[in-house]
């Protein structure tokens, strides 16, 4: 830390006249006093580099001890996933860092781009000045960038991240069209009714509440790969230049009701059904009230906390108290919904925790009603349970992948109706690739609305194999 003088007299204690300036190791920023107390305090990781570490005023007359735990802190050399960037909030992603992933995957997309020269001009040298161009009519000449879709979660800090990426996308001249507060799902929509080169949420999903981060899609709402975020993830690490001089706009848009009525044909044709939806988030019980509006189902909202949950573990407490819920209020089933809108889980009138197996057997039975010589892609780990469902059955089975990126690909090119991943979730082809939780939602309630029996002897009926094959 600087000081203006020397803030300590003879006995050690800090002189009242003098006003020092605290400055933090590696910091460009200052500190009031207060702050600098707090630091030492809590054992701050840079005040064991600080020269004035010693200025603890009557709270420390000694320098306090290291802190040995923070010793052998691991410090992570990446935030990447296998499937999208994660970081803890100012401490490994703050609204400069977002600024950078903005520029990175603007000039990421420029680069997509074929190079297009600029057209000869053909005025005379003896030609008349043109009258000046209002600015509306220059901006609309000038060449665009790629245009690219934002959304951002419900999580305190996705505000503070979003302003640092439009930023970054809008000064390498890419025009941006801001969704608000959505889903992954509803982002994936957008991006592909609006044929925009990429899409990214801001999220923390899958991750406690200290955490945000991004999930980026490409063209047609295809995730980015392993090796594209690798690259962009390289590309925030320099410095890039700028393609044009032209700032790219900032468009607010309503993408929510789109995505809704594109929900709406699932919705239709219920039993009367009392359901139990657990969620951390505010659209998400406002988007199921309209989609079953004109349904006979009812449907009762407990909100849960924002944090990292494992919905194929019975004993997670937000599962627990979903099933409370159902047992209580003889509930016919409960649905817990994750923060990203893609990850799923059934609770069943009893109580007890649907498995990602046997919803993805359901799931596989109503297609094969609906849709014969079907082709189905599966990831490696589950060759052995699609093999066992699909005997007897006029239906092919594709297993060769475990990347999603290779999953969604051959989704694409054998024209299959259904993918799972390995961790589970389901992805559908309708008229673009999507996983989303409440079209699995709808699907499994046709299933039960086959019949007049409780949930729990459907799935029963799962277990023992009772489901006949489709001759």
């Amino acid at each position: 830390m600087k000081f203006m003088s020397n803030p300590l007299n003879a006995t050690g204690h800090l002189n009242e006249s003098e006003h020092p300036i605290y400055t933090c190791p590696g910091e460009l920023y200052s500190i009031p006093r207060s702050i600098h107390l707090a630091r030492l305090a809590a054992f701050y990781p840079k005040c064991r580099d600080c020269a004035h570490r010693f200025d603890g005023g009557h709270a420390f007359p000694r320098p306090p001890e290291p802190n040995r735990e923070t010793d052998r802190l691991a410090v992570r050399n990446t935030m990447l996933t296998d499937e999208n960037v994660r970081g803890i909030y100012l401490n490994e992603l703050d609204r400069n860092r977002a600024l950078k992933w903005g520029e990175s995957l603007a000039a990421d997309l420029w680069n997509e781009r074929p190079l297009v020269a600029r057209p000869k001009s053909t005025e005379l040298a003896f030609a008349p000045p043109l009258p000046p161009v209002a600015p509306q009519a220059a901006s609309a000449s000038a060449v665009a960038g790629p245009t690219v879709v934002v959304a951002f979660d419900e999580r305190p800090s996705s505000p503070d991240i979003v302003t640092g990426l439009v930023l970054g996308l809008r000064r390498m001249g890419c025009p941006v069209i801001d969704l608000g507060q959505a889903s992954l799902p509803t982002l994936i929509f957008n991006v592909q009714a609006l044929d925009a080169a990429a899409g990214v949420l801001v999220t923390g999903a899958g991750c406690d509440l200290s955490f945000t981060g991004f999930d980026f899609v490409g063209r047609g709402g295809l995730p980015f790969s392993a090796q594209r975020l690798l690259n962009l993830e390289q590309l925030t690490k320099t410095d890039v230049g700028r393609q044009t001089r032209q700032v790219g706009i900032h468009q607010p848009c309503q993408g929510q009701l789109p995505y809704e009525a594109n929900l709406e044909p699932y919705f239709h044709a219920l039993r009367p059904l009392s359901i139990v939806c657990g969620s951390s988030t505010r659209w998400l019980p406002r988007t199921i009230d309209r989609l079953f509006a004109k349904l006979p189902c009812t449907i009762k909202h407990v909100p849960l906390p924002i944090r990292r949950r494992n919905l194929l573990d019975a004993s997670d407490a937000d599962l627990l108290q979903v099933a409370t819920s159902v047992v209580d209020g003889r509930h016919h089933l409960g649905v817990i919904i994750d923060d990203d809108g893609q990850h799923v889980a059934f609770v069943t009138d009893q109580g007890r925790l649907v498995n990602a197996r046997d919803v993805a057997r359901l799931l596989f039975e109503i297609s094969q009603r609906e849709h014969r010589h079907a082709q189905f892609v599966v990831a490696t780990s589950w060759h052995h349970d699609v093999t066992h469902w699909l005997q007897g059955r006029d239906a092919s089975l594709i297993c060769e992948v475990e990347s999603i990126s290779d999953l969604i690909r051959l989704l694409l090119e054998r024209e299959a109706l259904l993918a799972i991943s390995a961790d589970g979730r389901v992805w559908f082809r309708q008229s673009y690739p999507t996983c989303d939780a409440l079209l699995v939602l709808a699907r499994t309630l046709q299933v039960l609305s086959l019949s007049d029996a409780p949930f729990s002897e459907v799935v029963s009926r799962i277990d023992r194999n009772d489901v006949q094959p489709q001759r």
